[in-house]
């Protein structure tokens, strides 16, 4: 089934009924005309969970029709974010529409929500029928501008109305969120209320569709506060940016599968970072269960990385050094595999295991199992979990100076500067801008080590190449390209010994160890 997708604006407004709706166009809004309005009757049946999970996320799952055209049918709306607004009244989301009956959800849209749903059940939660009122404003020379569509909205219950509302919405058509406002403007000098972007069923379903997300954001902590404050934000952070990825992936966008493996890599992180604060078999249990997402969702990052590396490299060699078919060769063996990956990804994130992940890192954001230890004052605990983290990075690096020092010790470097940039995000809450500064200097580390990791990888894939049956018509090339991926190493390990003679300077953690 086809699923089609736009990217909805618009600003909504409570009124009473016998609000009676002002001239929109003119000199206050800028439109030069309105078209005559058309009137429908619309039913929509909204689905959710029993606990209304998508609600609570302002995620929006419906059926409706009366509307006409190819406009009936199933649709999801999902928030966007970062969208430049001009107020609380306007919101941004993405809106998909599938076709299918009424008592179906198709595969495709509860596919995409599977993160916020996960184990619990779909389920009709609200029928709302509306008498609809729309025009739409235009320009001079007839541009369509905004929709304005007046609602009034009766809920259903048992057959029965329950309730009733008015509200008014203006979405934009082609004229920009600068006519949003305006036209908000005259609509509020009217008597509208604005100020707050809520779906019709949010409203419909009353103050248990308004409480808090699952799992919630995080708050604002003080150094007073208990450690496991520290540590229940830490995972609601993380918890929530995986589940907003999911999403991504889930719909083929760009960079979908690294965000979720940052956030998985963050809980980890947290997670060992404040073990000395949590049950320890909880947490390792919970660890164990993040690193094999990792490695399940690694495949496809890898091949991506490294097939654009030796792509750049390959364009940078001069004609007369690409002795056979080499590209060709690279895009059959490293684009199959990322092809493979990608449809992997999908697999695991449709298992039945990561479901099960899911509901434990929700339950874990909610009320980590922590120990008696974690009810001290956070900015007490704070320092000797850094200190921890910053021994186990330095111990590491010590052991770099030696001229054995192996890509494994490398990597190993690079995962637990990782850490303590991680641990300072942390705890950035409570301890400002310091925490702040050093995870931009580690931040600058973890780069290189990154790069250095990189290079390991993609030396790997060259030799796997060049010693394979048909290796040979491609291996003079491919040595160069592992000669210039070696170089790159070299750069790297040196880049990184500039950078940690300025990282671990005192001054930059007076801020703990004082």
């Amino acid at each position: 089934m086809a699923v089609r997708g736009s990217l909805e604006v618009e600003a909504k407004f409570r009124v009473h009924p016998p609000f009676e709706l002002p001239r929109l166009d003119g000199e206050r809004t800028g439109a030069a005309s309105t078209d005559d309005p058309v009137q429908r009757e619309l039913r929509a049946i909204y689905w959710d969970t029993s606990d209304l999970r998508l609600a609570r996320e302002g995620i929006t799952l419906r059926h409706r029709s009366g509307e006409g055209d190819d406009k009936d049918g199933w649709h999801l709306k999902l928030p966007t974010h970062g969208a430049r607004l001009p107020d609380a009244s306007t919101g941004s989301r993405d809106e998909l529409h599938a076709d299918g009956r009424d008592d179906r959800v198709p595969d495709e849209l509860r596919d995409l929500v599977t993160a916020w749903v996960r184990t619990a059940v779909l389920g009709p939660v609200a029928t709302l029928v509306t008498q609809r009122t729309t025009f739409v404003l235009r320009d001079e020379p007839g541009a369509a501008l905004v929709e304005v569509t007046d609602d009034l909205v009766s809920v259903l219950s048992s057959g029965h109305v329950a309730g009733r509302f008015r509200e008014i919405e203006v979405e934009d058509v082609g004229g920009g969120t600068s006519i949003i406002e305006a036209v908000g403007a005259v609509l509020r000098s009217g008597g509208a209320v604005g100020g707050q972007f809520v779906p019709k069923v949010v409203r419909a379903l009353g103050p248990q569709a308004t409480a808090e997300p699952d799992p919630p954001p995080p708050g604002d902590i003080s150094p007073s506060d208990p450690a496991s404050f520290i540590i229940r934000d830490a995972l609601r952070h993380y918890t929530r940016d995986l589940l907003t990825q999911d999403v991504v992936v889930r719909r083929g966008g760009d960079d979908g599968v690294h965000q979720i493996r940052v956030a998985a890599r963050r809980l980890r992180s947290a997670l060992k970072t404040f073990r000395p604060l949590l049950d320890g078999a909880w947490a390792d249990a919970l660890r164990a269960e993040l690193s094999w997402l990792a490695n399940e969702l690694g495949g496809a990052r890898d091949s991506e990385v490294v097939l654009a590396r030796l792509v750049a490299d390959l364009e940078r060699l001069p004609a007369e050094l690409v002795i056979g078919p080499v590209r060709a060769r690279l895009d059959q063996d490293l684009g199959g595999d990322l092809v493979r990956h990608q449809e992997s990804v999908l697999t695991t994130l449709r298992s039945e295991r990561y479901l099960a992940l899911l509901e434990r890192l929700v339950d874990a954001a909610w009320e980590p199992l922590t120990t008696p230890a974690a009810e001290a004052p956070a900015g007490e605990a704070v320092a000797s979990l850094l200190t921890r983290g910053w021994s186990r990075l330095a111990r590491d690096v010590e052991r770099l100076d030696r001229p054995s020092a192996t890509d494994a010790e490398w990597h190993r470097t690079r995962i637990d500067a990782k850490a303590m940039r991680y641990a300072c995000d942390a705890v950035e809450p409570v301890t400002g801008s310091d925490a702040r500064a050093l995870s931009r200097r580690l931040a600058k580390l973890q780069f290189v080590l990154g790069e250095h990791q990189d290079t390991v990888m993609t030396r790997g894939v060259l030799r796997g190449i060049a010693t394979s049956p048909r290796g040979g018509t491609v291996a003079f090339t491919l040595g160069l390209l592992h000669a210039r991926q070696q170089e790159a190493a070299t750069r790297a390990r040196a880049r990184f010994r500039r950078l940690w003679v300025e990282v671990a300077r005192p001054r930059h953690r007076r801020w703990w160890t004082t």
